[in-house]
C-alpha cells in the first residue's frame, strides 16, 4: 500500500514491495475512472518520481472475451450494488462532506476497483488450482480532508482476489479490500469502515434518493464506437453520520451528505480524449446535479460530455454539453508540480427551459491531489452564488492535467 500525508509543513509517502510488485502487474487498472470511465490523461512522467506512465498502465490492453456494455439493460437493485465479474472493469466510489460538532468541515473519497486479469467468458476464470488464484486483482483509493487541521491524507493498496484479502459478496452485501469495507449493500443502511494514516472513519449511510441511471437508461457513452461506454448509475443523495478517530486528538462525531457512483465496462478509449473534469453537486434546496466534462487535446469539451440534472421534486433529466458551460477561473499548482483548476463558474440551462443557473464551484482546499499510481486530484467543494453565499456542497475529480 501507500499512504501519502499533506499538511501544513508535511509530506510523507512509502510503498511496499508488494505494492511496487502488483503496480507492474496490474494492467490498465480501471484508468482511475471512478467518474467517468473513458478518458486517459496525457502520457507524462510524474517529476516526483512517485507515478505511473500512463503507457505503462495502459500497455497491453485485452478486451476479448468480456462483457461489453453495448446496449441498454434492465436495472435491479439491490442487486446491481453487487459484483458484475463478466466486465473488465468495475467499481463503487462513495465521496462525502461532513460537519463536526463545533463546526468542523471535512471530506472524505473512497473508491473499490476490481479488474478483471481473466476472462471468465474465455473460460479463463482460474488459470490453476491454488487459494491464491484469481481471475481479478482489486485497488482501493481513499483520502481524507481536514480543512481546520490544514491536512489532506490519501492512500492506494493493491490486492488480488483471493484468499479472502478482497472481493465482492454475490449477490450483493460486502465490498471490501483488507480491512476497508463497505458493508450492507443489501440493506437500507450501509457500513462504511477505513483508514488513512492515524485518521480512521466509522460512517452508517442511509440512502436518500433512489439509484438515478446516468445517460441514456443507465448506458453511458463515452467513446464513438459501441461497447465504448459503461453502465452507469448514481444513488445521489445518501445520509452520513459516525465517527472519525484523529489520532492523539481522539474521536470526532460527524454527520453530513454523500454520494456513490457506480460503474462497470470493457470499454476502449478515445483517442481524442485526454482527461475530464467530474463534478458531484448537491444543492441546499435538494437539486443534485452530475457532470463530467470530457476534454479534447486542445482543452475544448468533448461532444460525449454529459451529465444529468436530478431535481428532490420533479423527473431528472439528461444534460447534453451544449447545456453546460464550464469555466476555470483559478488555478493552483499541487507539492508534485501538476498544476488543476480549483475554483469555476458553471453555468446550466435546465431541461426545463427555466432560466439558466449560474454559480460557482470552489475547493474547500486547493491541495487535494491523489499520490496514487496516476496522479489526480479529487477533493470537497462548496457551492456558491453570485453574491458568495453558500447554496451547497460536493465533489470534483480532475484528470489528464499536466505538471507545469
Amino acid at each position: 500500500m501507500q499512504a501519502n500525508v499533506s499538511g501544513p509543513d508535511q509530506t510523507r509517502a512509502g510503498a511496499s514491495p508488494a505494492s511496487r510488485l502488483l503496480r507492474g502487474v496490474v494492467v490498465g487498472l480501471v484508468l482511475l475512472v471512478a467518474a467517468c470511465g473513458g478518458a486517459v490523461p496525457p502520457e507524462t512522467e510524474d517529476p516526483g518520481g512517485a507515478g505511473l506512465r500512463v503507457g505503462e498502465a495502459l500497455g497491453g490492453e485485452v478486451t476479448d472475451g468480456f462483457r461489453r456494455a453495448d446496449a441498454p439493460r434492465a436495472f435491479e437493485f439491490p442487486r446491481d450494488h453487487g459484483p458484475h465479474p463478466g466486465f473488465r472493469n468495475e467499481w463503487w466510489y462513495v465521496t462525502g462532506n461532513l460537519d463536526g460538532p463545533e463546526g468542523e468541515r471535512l471530506g472524505f473519497h473512497i473508491t473499490f476497483f476490481r479488474v478483471g486479469l481473466a476472462s471468465e467468458l474465455a473460460g479463463e476464470a482460474r488459470w490453476h488450482d491454488s487459494a491464491w488464484a484469481s481471475p481479478d486483482i482489486w485497488m482501493a483509493h481513499t483520502a481524507v480532508i481536514d480543512r481546520e487541521a490544514g491536512h489532506h491524507a490519501s492512500e492506494e493498496r493493491f490486492v488480488r482476489d483471493a484468499a479472502g484479502l478482497a472481493g465482492a459478496t454475490e449477490p450483493v452485501g460486502r465490498i471490501w479490500v483488507e480491512d476497508w469495507e463497505l458493508a450492507g449493500l443489501d440493506q437500507d443502511r450501509w457500513m462504511l469502515d477505513f483508514s488513512v494514516n492515524d485518521y480512521r472513519l466509522r460512517l452508517e449511510l442511509e440512502p436518500q434518493r433512489a439509484p438515478v441511471l446516468q445517460g441514456e437508461g443507465g448506458l453511458s457513452q463515452k467513446g464513438p464506437e459501441p461497447g465504448d461506454a459503461s453502465y452507469y448509475y448514481s444513488v445521489p443523495r445518501i445520509a452520513v453520520r459516525g465517527e472519525i478517530e484523529r489520532g492523539a486528538r481522539g474521536r470526532l462525531p460527524v454527520t453530513g451528505a454523500a454520494w456513490m457512483d457506480r460503474e462497470w465496462s470493457t470499454s476502449v478509449l478515445a483517442e481524442d480524449q485526454v482527461g475530464w473534469d467530474w463534478f458531484a453537486l448537491q444543492f441546499d434546496a435538494g437539486l443534485d446535479v452530475m457532470y463530467y466534462e470530457l476534454r479534447r487535446p486542445d482543452g475544448t469539451p468533448h461532444p460525449l460530455s454529459k451529465g444529468r440534472w436530478m431535481p428532490a421534486d420533479a423527473d431528472d433529466w439528461l444534460l447534453a454539453h451544449d447545456q453546460v458551460e464550464l469555466e476555470p477561473r483559478r488555478w493552483a499548482t499541487q507539492p508534485s508540480g501538476h498544476r488543476y483548476p480549483v475554483e469555476w463558474n458553471m453555468r446550466i440551462e435546465p431541461p426545463d427551459g427555466s432560466a439558466p443557473h449560474e454559480f460557482v464551484v470552489r475547493a474547500i482546499r486547493d491541495e487535494q491531489e491523489m499520490d496514487t499510481i496516476i496522479r489526480y486530484w479529487e477533493g470537497a467543494v462548496d457551492i456558491l452564488d453570485s453574491r458568495g453565499e453558500p447554496i451547497g456542497r460536493g465533489f470534483a475529480e480532475l484528470t489528464g492535467y499536466d505538471a507545469r
